[in-house]
């Protein structure tokens, strides 16, 4: 990462509220800031009994289903919209999941992959955060560890260096940046995530607000920044004794963390094709050309303005490769809204074949029709009669606006 500025856009704490509701496509009403607390879960099925994990195992039991394509992720899920939505989300993404949570979403969708975590070198000032990290982090130890002030990066004046994420409008406390060099934070972040690892409901786990230069807090040198939390990255690599999957969040592009590449199976683009990170398709495209996992975070830019075009761009973009994920939400300031759209619901069976380009559109066949991604938007024509899942529209030549993507059936 090179620029303050996207950086402070990049990344995102776990578990907002803010209550995003579906909007229509001209409806220019965004959700109303919430309390946050109540999103935060401790482990423990009973809030009182603060010392037990989870050890039910969810029912695993097949339920059929007919394609992975396309592939819907929510990243820092509101996990209860979810499961109310009844949709078959296939990689959900938050702070934890109980055995109870995870079941419901299987039920949903038998294959979802559920990953779990928060971050490493932050900790958001949020008392209902901090007591599910600590509650977490102290699981088993005899003697608890409390987040104490030695924990913290400080400036040359002793204050705590910030992120800059409070805000009065937003009702968000700051985020503060840890010292990855301390011993304790060290311990406490690593014995959380061995926590996590260990929880059989977890497919994998996600780490949040990465970077390779502490640009808050200059007394650290980016060296210092580098190594200390390459050691926390190697132990956790170390506890991860089931490779369960791990995904970072790369805010802007796989190159603002690529140092770390060795500790990653995949990673999310933030705002991908947004305002505030500018990000751009082609870049989106050409991430996918590798052997990570990529999932594209299509967002409204914090507006709640839905633009449809820009996701259905988004969606067929995630449908070119078969290394990629998609989701649609209201952007860096609250994440993981069931939003779900017609053109998910599509079953596409499986891809015939690698995507090819025509009149500047990238195009895939699949068993049950074609997907059309249009950056710079396109007419074309095909040998047979479709249906436009959008529009329903029939016919054999069809013309997608720039910056629009389409799904067409047999």
């Amino acid at each position: 990462m090179n620029k303050r500025a996207l950086i402070v856009i990049a990344v995102l704490i776990p578990l907002l509220v803010i209550g995003g509701i579906i909007l229509g496509e001209e409806d220019k009403t965004p959700s109303e800031p919430q309390d946050q607390t109540g999103e935060i879960e401790t482990p423990t099925e009973n809030p009182d009994e603060t010392t037990e994990t989870p050890t039910e195992t969810p029912d695993d039991t097949p339920i059929e289903t007919e394609s992975d394509y396309p592939k819907i992720a929510s990243w820092l899920a509101k996990k209860e919209e979810l499961i109310e939505s009844g949709k078959p989300y296939d990689l959900v993404m938050a702070g934890w999941f109980t055995p109870e949570e995870a079941t419901q979403l299987k039920e949903n969708n038998p294959d979802v992959l559920l990953l779990a975590g928060l971050t490493t070198t932050w900790v958001w000032d949020n008392p209902g955060w901090m007591t599910f990290l600590v509650t977490v982090a102290n699981y088993g130890m005899d003697t608890p560890v409390e987040i104490n002030e030695d924990m913290y990066l400080h400036d040359s004046e002793g204050d705590r260096c910030g992120f800059g994420w409070a805000s009065e409008e937003w009702n968000h406390e700051e985020i503060w940046a840890m010292d990855p060099r301390d011993p304790e934070w060290f311990d406490l972040i690593t014995t959380f995530y061995s926590v996590v690892l260990d929880q059989p409901q977890h497919d994998g786990i996600i780490v949040d607000m990465v970077v390779e230069k502490q640009y808050w807090c200059p007394e650290i040198s980016d060296e210092e920044w580098l190594t200390a939390t390459k050691n926390i990255y190697d132990t956790i690599a170390a506890l991860n004794t089931q490779d369960k999957l791990v995904i970072f969040n790369a805010g802007a592009r796989l190159s603002d963390i690529d140092e770390y590449g060795e500790y990653f199976d995949g990673y999310l683009m933030e705002n991908f094709m947004g305002e505030q990170l500018k990000t751009t398709y082609a870049e989106g495209l050409e991430a996918a050309d590798s052997d990570y996992i990529v999932i594209y975070n299509v967002d409204t830019d914090d507006t709640g303005i839905q633009v449809h075009a820009k996701m259905r761009l988004g969606l067929t973009l995630s449908l070119l490769n078969d290394n990629t994920y998609f989701t649609y939400d209201f952007g860096p300031r609250d994440h993981g809204q069931a939003w779900w759209y017609p053109e998910y619901d599509v079953e596409l069976g499986e891809p015939l074949g690698d995507y090819y380009e025509s009149d500047g559109a990238y195009i895939r066949e699949f068993e049950n029709g074609y997907v059309v991604s249009a950056p710079d938007g396109a007419t074309l024509s095909f040998d047979e009669t479709l249906t436009d899942v959008t529009s329903g529209e029939t016919g054999t030549s069809f013309t997608i606006d720039a910056g629009d993507g389409r799904i067409y059936t047999r």
